[in-house]
């Protein structure tokens, strides 16, 4: 993988192209990829020094974040772990994926990175890939630059929303892969109005969502 010079933002992905839990996530990746200043890069196996890369802003990775290590697995490829990556200082890294905002874990990207503590960020628990994905479809809407804004958002819903994971699985199922009627359901049993901004792409883009294999957004 080989990102061209000029970039203010990267976008790693570690997906299998064939698993369906992120066929949809993969394909709005790739549309966000098509602004100005912004790539998309499959992980290859091969490691990434982006060090003098002073322009480079950005780099979020998304995929199957393991649980216990700072790593991200990949299917018939070495994992991306934090000794692959080297980016310059003023360098923001984004981890889209489950656990890799663990303390420990933040440090170790961190420091394999070559960035500030401050600079990285990802949640510390499980993700759910439908949460993902409204993340990326406002990334979609306004720009990667927005993450800056977004991406707290994405983990404070993965945090207070993942005791309910598994009734908001249910739900979908129970209203036939609908994400606007699943909405509207979960609505009536649960206090959502705090991330009622945040879930609004649902309603804008609902075929993003329809029919998605909603699982956790990690290892397995």
């Amino acid at each position: 993988m080989r990102p061209p010079r000029g970039l203010r933002n990267l976008l790693i992905t570690c997906h299998d192209p064939q698993e369906r839990q992120f066929l949809s996530l993969g394909r709005l990746l790739r549309r966000v990829a098509r602004g100005r200043g912004c790539h998309l890069g499959v992980w290859d196996g091969e490691g990434l020094d982006l060090s003098r890369r002073r322009v480079l802003s950005r780099v979020l990775i998304s995929g199957h974040g393991s649980d216990r290590e700072a790593r991200f697995a990949v299917s018939g490829a070495a994992a991306l772990e934090p000794k692959h990556l080297r980016l310059c200082p003023g360098c923001r890294l984004y981890l889209l994926g489950c656990s890799q905002g663990r303390a420990e874990l933040l440090r170790a990207w961190a420091h394999g990175a070559g960035i500030p503590a401050a600079h990285a960020a990802g949640c510390p628990g499980e993700t759910d890939t439908a949460v993902s994905t409204c993340l990326v479809l406002h990334l979609l809407e306004e720009g990667v630059e927005a993450i800056d804004r977004w991406f707290p958002e994405w983990v404070r819903c993965n945090e207070e929303l993942r005791p309910h994971f598994p009734a908001i699985r249910q739900a979908y199922l129970e209203h036939g892969a609908d994400p606007v009627l699943t909405l509207r359901a979960l609505a009536q049993r649960l206090d959502l109005t705090r991330f009622a901004e945040f879930l609004s792409v649902i309603d804008r883009h609902p075929e993003h969502l329809t029919g998605l294999v909603s699982r956790a957004h990690g290892s397995r």
